[in-house]
This record gives structure tokens, sequence and C-alpha cells, in this order.
């Protein structure tokens, strides 16, 4: 037979500003192992499946200096993301107001969801609260109960005379089947040992016969390499192996010296062969193949090419370093013509791809940074604390005159709402909110509260009603059902420090 006492709560996963729920629970400090907490952990009002394959649950539970964190919940409903917990009694024999929070974590720790806190008491029952000389008084049931336990201990007494009788013949079969058990022990390994020194034995013989063949073939090819190396190096003979990086084109003279054409004898660079060459621009017969340089000056050209007519040509004027460019395409369909290069004395004066970015980027992060900060300062909360009641004050951190709108959040019979007002002129501000029934929405009813302007720093709540969709009649005054949280004020203008 259950006789657990369940507090169910739901848990809405979400960040919107939730309030310390507070269960309306009571527990007394001698429950044992039947105070259950039971949640139901949804999103968007709809269940979020749970299971130990995919998630670890943790509670936590706050009691004064009392505290604990404990992962021992029940998966009750997996599907409807329902868990539940039970109170270890310990705890319970020593707290009073408790605060508690429930964390839902992936199993690979990557992700947590931190719900909403909650609230419930633990209370001291009738005998707890007994004073210290009641306490010693004899009750009859407990008396009763002693002599019945008295009967129990004395029968006890003589059974355990008996059993020792029992004792003894239990020990003396351990001491005989420990005997049989550490015979089979020695005799199983003196047989593993005898088997292993055999097959070491067979093993090492063989990595002695091995070890000697290797070493005689060993000895063997070093002789035949060395032989080898003999005959070849004797003979003067060029190996494929040594010669298989050596240059098969000649670009320079014999001495690695550019080769020298003669003055106003380059009539077509695209005539020239791979290389790498030095002339003088003779500025009569060949200065159309040259770029507009001074007459007379040593030119040094790199000339390369690729399949189907393709060259690039590289030409450095020696006295000055100018360097220019000069790109054919296939079969001479385009020719750059030549293109300079540019020179710095410091490459580090050079406007860069990079440090153009970067200055892009820190043009947009400060437009950025302006922009934030610009939003951030059109919001300010003036309010913050928990109005409830006809003729409870409001009292605003700034004046309404700072401000063209205002955000109104707040709370009716459990029901979360946001209202806006107008903080301009001294007309009052109307707050309201609607809820029914979630089950059949057969009831509910309509709640509305009157805040007026006593100052322009301060708001009064001087009217809270409501109207019951279910009886059809209203609350009369002062219902105060509606709680004031926060106001959030919106600037006329944003100031930028």
């Amino acid at each position: 037979m259950s006789m657990d006492k369940i507090a169910n709560l739901q848990l809405e996963t979400t960040a919107q500003y939730q309030s310390l729920s507070n269960l309306n629970v009571q527990f007394w400090n001698q429950d044992r192992e039947t105070a259950i907490l039971q949640f139901q952990i949804t999103r968007n009002n709809y269940p979020l499946a749970l299971s130990e394959e995919n998630v670890k649950v943790f509670i936590a539970l706050e009691s004064g200096d009392s505290f604990l964190v404990d992962d021992k919940l029940e998966f009750v409903d997996q599907l409807n993301g329902v868990v539940s917990y039970t109170i270890p009694t310990d705890f319970m024999k020593v707290v009073t107001e408790v605060t508690g929070q429930v964390y839902v974590t992936t199993l690979d720790g990557e992700q947590t969801i931190v719900q909403r806190q909650f609230t419930f008491n633990v209370a001291n029952d009738l005998i707890a609260d007994l004073p210290a000389e009641d306490k010693i008084r004899e009750i009859k049931y407990f008396s009763d109960m002693r002599a019945e336990v008295a009967q129990m201990m004395t029968k006890l007494n003589s059974d355990f005379e008996n059993m020792n009788d029992y004792v003894t013949q239990v020990s003396d079969t351990t001491r005989e089947g420990i005997a049989a058990l550490t015979k089979l022990i020695d005799d199983k390994e003196k047989a593993y040992n005898d088997n292993h020194e055999a097959k070491m034995k067979e093993l090492n013989d063989k990595g002695t016969e091995y070890s000697t063949k290797f070493d005689e073939d060993k000895q063997y090819m070093d002789e035949k390499f060395t032989a080898f190396q003999s005959s070849v190096n004797g003979s003067g003979l060029v190996t494929t192996g040594a010669s298989k990086d050596w240059q098969k084109y000649k670009l320079t003279n014999d001495d690695g010296i550019r080769t020298y054409l003669t003055k106003g004898s380059v009539k077509d660079i695209k005539a020239l062969n791979v290389g790498f060459y030095e002339t003088v621009v003779a500025g009569t017969t060949d200065a159309s193949e040259f770029p507009k340089i001074s007459y007379g000056s040593f030119v040094e050209l790199d000339v390369m090419k690729s399949d189907a007519g393709r060259m690039q040509v590289k030409l450095v004027i020696s006295g000055t370093g100018r360097t220019f460019n000069r790109y054919i395409h296939t079969d001479a369909s385009n020719d750059t013509g030549w293109l300079e290069m540019p020179q710095f004395a410091d490459i580090s004066t050079m406007e860069t791809t990079q440090g153009s970015q970067a200055k892009a980027t820190t043009a947009e992060n400060n437009a950025k940074q302006y922009t934030d900060t610009k939003m951030l300062n059109d919001k300010t909360l003036i309010y913050n604390g928990s109005a409830n009641g006809v003729g409870t004050d409001l009292n605003l951190s700034e004046t309404l005159d700072n401000f063209v709108f205002l955000f109104i959040y707040g709370s009716a019979n459990g029901v979360y709402f946001t209202a806006t007002g107008n903080p301009m002129d001294n007309y009052n501000i109307t707050v309201s909110c609607t809820n029914v029934i979630d089950s059949d929405g057969n009831g509910g009813g309509h709640y509305e509260a009157l805040l007026s302007k006593t100052s322009r720093t301060k708001l009064k709540i001087t009217n809270d009603v409501y109207f019951d969709f279910g009886s059809g009649v209203g609350s009369g005054a002062n219902a105060n059902k509606i709680t004031i949280n926060k106001i959030i004020g919106v600037r006329k203008y944003a100031s930028i420090n």
C-alpha cells in the first residue's frame, strides 16, 4: 500500500522571467521515505521527453546551513518528462523552509538547463514538539510495544543458544572445502608452470636458431654490397640515382654567368629560348621590344616558357633595380605588355590586404559598438519589486518625463502578463489580463488594476478588481489580485558618453 506524500510541480523550460514558486506544500520532519517531489519538465508548454540514455537530472535543496545535491531522481514517465525525488530522512530532520532547483544536463555535459526555483516547508510533528519533561513519560502504546519486544528477545536468545551447533557444523564444512580448493589450486598451478617452462624453452631455441641464420645472411649481404660499391666506384660510371636531380637544360654559360646578347640584337622577345640573359638596350633597332627605359641601360632577362607558346619574361634594370614582368598567353592570344612592379625601401609602408581589412574591421566594430550602446541606452528599468494591493506605492528611479513609452510586467492569480503604458500627461495607467481554465476553458476571469500618477516619480495602485467568468459575478473593490514586478521605460532620446 502506497503511503507517499507527492508534491507536483510543472517546470517550464524558458528564458522568460519566472518568480520563485511556493509549492504550498508542508512535510513533517518524521516523514520517512514518503516525502516526494514530482516534476513535469516542459518546453513551450509541451512535455520534454527525458530518459537515462540522453540526460542526467540533478536536484539541489537548501535550508539554512543544510544543503544537498543529488542525482537520484526516478524517471516516472519518460515521454511526458515526469521525474520524482524522495527527500532523504536525514535531511528532513534538520530543515524547515527549503528552497530547491532542478538541473537537466546532457550525458556529454555540453548542455545544461537550469529550471525555476521553488520552496516548501518542513515542520516539527506533534511528538517532536513535546517538551523534554513530557518525553520521559511512559506512553502506554510504547510500553505495550516494549513488553512485546522483550518477549521476542527472550525467544531469540533461546534460538541463538541452539544455533551454536549449526555454526560448528558450518565451520567444519568450510575448513574441508578450503582444504580441497587449496589442493586443486596447487595442482593446477604446478601443471601450468611445467607447461610454461617447456614452451619457453622451445621458443628460446627457435629464437637462437633464427638469430644465428639472420647474422650469417647479413654478413653475406654486407660482403656483396661492399664488393659492388668497389666495382662501381672504380669504373667511373654515373648511376641513374646519382644523376636523377641534375639540371637537364642549360640556362647559363658553363661558368654560371648569364648569356650576353649583343646590344641591339633582340628583335623579338618571344623568339628567345628559355634561359637567363643580359643585354644593353640600343634605342634604335630593339627599343620597341623593351619597356620605356633609358637607352643604353643594362638589363637582365629571365625567360620561361610553357606549352602552346605561353611565356613569362622578367626584366630587371641592373642600375636601378626597376623590375618589369610580361605575360604571353597561348599562341600569343593575349600579351599583357610590360608591367612594372612597385618598389619599396621599407615594405612595412605598403598597404596590405590584411592591413586594409583590419582597418575596415575596426571601423565596423566601432559602428556596431556605437549602435549597440545607443540601443541599450534607449531602455531603462525604473521599477523592480513586487507591488500588490490597493494603496501600494511604486517609487520610480527616474521621472516619467524622460520616457515616451512604458513596458509593465506583472502577474494575476498565477498568470504572467506584459502591458504597456503612457508616461506622458497625468492620465491613469490601466493594466489588465484575462485567464481561462486550461482544461476546457469553462471558467477563469478578467483582471484589471489602475495605476495613478501621484507624482512624476511615483505611481499608486488605486483600484484592483476582477470578473469571474464561471459565476458571472465581479469581485468588488480591493480584490488585490494583480502584482506589478517591473516597469521599463523607453527614453525620448539616448545619450552616449
